[in-house]
């Protein structure tokens, strides 16, 4: 079997380690893998998939143009079987490419906001996965005709979990997401403020979209903060140094699956973060400490309390990292994703909901 993973640039750059994992996974099971990614973003391609690009950006040519050009560089290699395209702005180019190349078409349904694209009829024949149940049954509530498979995302879970809130360093807290909800980013900000009073060595890392888009600098300048915040480019894609915080807080509720809260779970980190209803693993108590992402007063005493109390904040750690293990092992997300391959490719394949 012969796969296209096709995403786009959002997608390829948030969740490489994502395609990455999956390409090594399929590949280990036989399947040849083709990834194909807007050619202003850095490859991910594993070693064992073959990487390739496509023109960026909304040009004249557009879609039609792209597909081409892919369609021209895996031609020599033999049929494409599926084409799995991972990121919402692709969908329409996986689709022709799909048509053209006579595959099987698989969309990731990885956001709230495709729900309702995945319902428009322009996706003839295609299967969408959902990488969360919460997601899987807000596919077939908005249409009893789409044909939904669940390929729950998952993790490597390190043999040994993080050593978090050390003494002998200062603490550090990590904020994700896309600063779309600038309301929230700024309230987390706030109660992340209210922590540093009783925690003055307290370090703050965010993305510097995310900070540009939700006007954090001004929120940070105001709240004495400066010193202690640094922006980083890429901050999500940016695992190695992600992944070394202590804290991870998330503050906007968007259903957006995002692994970078499965591994951050995955090695021990506390995790806090915004309620949000299609986002399965967020449990309280358990996997994290979610609260209501507009307030401020609750971002302040969720952060304060694991501050303050570390060995709370290591148990909660513990407890998440156990979650991941046993209930999102990146293993199983392959076993998911080949399945749907197989089924899709088989002659006695009928497309409906399950």
């Amino acid at each position: 079997m012969r796969v296209l993973i096709l995403a786009d640039g959002l997608f390829a750059t948030r969740e490489r380690a994502l395609l990455s994992r999956l390409e090594v996974g399929l590949a280990d099971e036989g399947v040849r893998v083709v990834q194909a990614t807007p050619e202003d973003v850095p490859a991910s391609a594993a070693g064992l998939a073959e990487a390739i690009t496509y023109p960026a950006g909304l040009w004249t040519l557009g879609t039609p143009w792209r597909a081409r050009t892919i369609k021209s560089k895996v031609a020599s290699g033999g049929k494409i079987d599926v084409v799995h395209v991972f990121g919402g702005s692709a969908w329409k180019l996986g689709a022709m490419l799909a048509a053209v190349l006579e595959s099987e078409l698989v969309l990731e349904v990885w956001r709230s906001g495709l729900v309702a694209k995945a319902a428009a009829n322009e996706w003839d024949d295609a299967v969408f996965m959902a990488p969360d149940p919460a997601i899987e049954r807000a596919l077939l509530q908005e249409s009893q005709g789409l044909t939904v498979r669940l390929g729950a995302w998952g993790v490597l879970t390190p043999d040994e979990p993080s050593r978090i809130l050390e003494e002998a360093r200062a603490p550090s807290v990590m904020v994700v997401g896309s600063g779309r909800d600038g309301e929230a980013t700024r309230a987390a900000m706030e109660g992340i403020a209210k922590a540093a009073e009783q925690t003055p060595e307290l370090l703050v890392f965010v993305d510097a979209r995310e900070a540009q888009l939700a006007g954090l600098w001004e929120s940070a300048r105001r709240l004495g903060l400066l010193e202690r915040l640094s922006l980083i480019e890429d901050l999500e894609g940016r695992r190695d140094l992600l992944l070394r915080g202590d804290i991870l807080v998330q503050p906007e509720a968007l259903g957006e699956q995002r692994t970078t809260l499965l591994e951050a779970m995955g090695t021990g980190m506390a995790v806090v973060a915004a309620r949000d209803p299609l986002v399965s693993t967020l449990i309280d108590g358990r996997t994290s400490i979610v609260v209501d992402g507009r307030d401020r007063a609750a971002w302040g005493n969720a952060i304060t309390g694991l501050l303050n109390d570390r060995a709370r904040a290591r148990r909660l750690g513990v407890s998440a990292r156990e979650y991941v293990r046993e209930e999102r092992p990146a293993s199983a997300y392959v076993r998911a994703v080949l399945g749907v391959y197989q089924w899709a490719t088989s002659a006695d394949a009928i497309k409906f909901a399950e």
